[in-house]
């Protein structure tokens, strides 16, 4: 009984005495993880005609509805899906947001992969972690890159995947963590606040405690098994998205995740960088027969302009069998991801290239290759870059082109010296699929192969 009783004076913080120097974190020595209760920091999600979103519950505070507020206080303490009465308006239905309500409803600087083609991204990554503790602490954690953070909803979805890696993360400390790049100096504005110092009678200080805080935040990320590297060139939508993943479940996932801002390219040169100096902590990473790290990504994720440019530079550092994600507006972006693994010659092989949009069930896949046509008169001497066979389909689709665009893709039979003949690049639907607008995902695998050296 008296063990309880301390427990739960520990619990609302009527434990601190004058000789404490540290201070009991709100929640002990973990995130709380009870999401049965709304707490203090929570944002809730407001049901009525259009479903709302409050600003993190403070005491004190209130939220405005169409029909009167909400006062902070009265929903504090209270089970989700309770109904709550407005001042001066009806009952509301409360709840926390799921991660499909909390990405349409934060506010956004950019527009956020929404949750339905996030998570079938996710899903064709084919991600698969081991929990702590499962006897493999020797080796090296699962690494993800993801260049062009935007808004963080696709962070998000990638660090609720390998959740399961990692231990429950401890509280997070006050102010940013994101790192910057190529030494570029943090303005006053985006780096951490100074903490103020309390009036001293012996009492422990704000600083004692967020230097602590810090100190056992940074001490649990350097045993996490599984992290997410996230490069962004603007330091304000990568401030903004870890305010977005903080915001979420209490920011039980934030922990999993690594902010930086500069270009993924300076990212890859640190990273090597890194690897290679440093003595001890990183020896699962270098080469017995070199100074150069081997590969130590498992996914690769390229959400960005001219991403097919960044291809070359990701794919020296992601492992054997790794995966490469290529999202982007049009499937032409794909077609040039494709032409540019081809003409130099990566070990990258095209699982699948996948349609995303509205109406979409489980996203369309298409069909993205270069094919070559030998011979006008014979169409059966038509073949892939790689010499294996064209079927009748894609014969048509490329006359299609051909015809649509008033140019002359195949290579004549002239007489002369033979000439190598050219590739035309093939971009269709597969067959049997309904034609709905939306994004383009290209999936490769990285595959070494000896006896193959032209990969597509």
């Amino acid at each position: 009984m008296a063990r309880l009783l301390q427990s739960l004076r520990r619990f609302l913080g009527l434990n601190r005495s004058s000789s404490t120097t540290i201070s009991i974190p709100r929640f002990g020595r973990s995130i709380d993880t009870d999401f049965s209760f709304f707490r203090e920091g929570d944002r809730v999600v407001i049901h009525g005609r259009n479903p709302l979103l409050t600003k993190p519950l403070q005491r004190g505070q209130k939220s405005d509805t169409r029909r009167g507020q909400l006062e902070h206080d009265q929903i504090i303490g209270r089970r989700v899906r309770d109904l709550v009465r407005a001042r001066k308006g009806p009952e509301y239905r409360l709840t926390l947001p799921t991660l499909e309500e909390y990405v349409a409803l934060t506010p956004r600087l950019v527009t956020p992969i929404y949750a339905p083609d996030a998570s079938l991204i996710v899903s064709l990554l084919d991600i698969h972690v081991s929990p702590p503790g499962d006897g493999g602490d020797g080796n090296p954690p699962l690494e993800i890159l993801e260049s062009g953070t935007g808004h963080g909803s696709l962070t998000l979805q990638l660090s609720r995947a390998i959740q399961a890696a990692n231990s429950l993360p401890p509280p997070i400390p006050a102010g940013s963590q994101v790192k910057y790049l190529e030494g570029r100096p943090i303005r006053p504005d985006e780096g951490p606040k100074e903490p103020s110092k309390q009036a001293g009678d012996g009492t422990q200080t704000a600083v004692a405690e967020v230097d602590t805080t810090q100190h056992t935040w940074d001490a649990w990320r350097a045993k996490r098994k599984a992290i997410v590297h996230t490069v962004d060139v603007s330091p304000k939508f990568s401030a903004h998205a870890e305010s977005i993943v903080r915001g979420f479940r209490r920011g039980i996932y934030a922990g999993n995740i690594d902010f930086y801002v500069g270009h993924v390219e300076n990212w890859i040169a640190e990273q090597i960088r890194q690897r290679t100096t440093t003595p001890t902590t990183n020896l699962f990473s270098l080469s017995k027969h070199s100074r150069h790290p081997e590969p130590f990504l498992t996914h690769v994720i390229l959400d960005m302009p001219s991403a097919n440019l960044r291809v070359p530079h990701v794919t020296p550092i992601l492992k054997r069998n790794g995966v490469l994600a290529v999202f982007m507006p049009s499937v032409t972006q794909i077609g040039e991801c494709v032409d540019l693994i081809r003409k130099e010659r990566l070990p990258l092989v095209l699982e699948k290239a996948v349609e995303l949009g509205s109406g979409i069930s489980n996203g369309r896949l298409w069909d993205i290759r270069f094919a070559v046509k030998k011979s006008r008169a014979d169409p059966s001497s038509w073949a892939n870059a790689d010499n294996s066979a064209v079927d009748g389909d894609v014969i048509a689709a490329t006359e299609e082109v051909s015809a649509s665009s008033g140019e002359d893709v195949a290579v004549e039979q002239t007489q002369g010296p033979y000439k190598e003949p050219e590739g035309v690049l093939v971009c269709r639907p597969k067959v049997g699929s309904r034609i709905v607008g939306g994004g383009f995902v290209g999936i490769w695998r990285r595959i070494e192969d000896p006896e193959r050296d032209t990969y597509r």
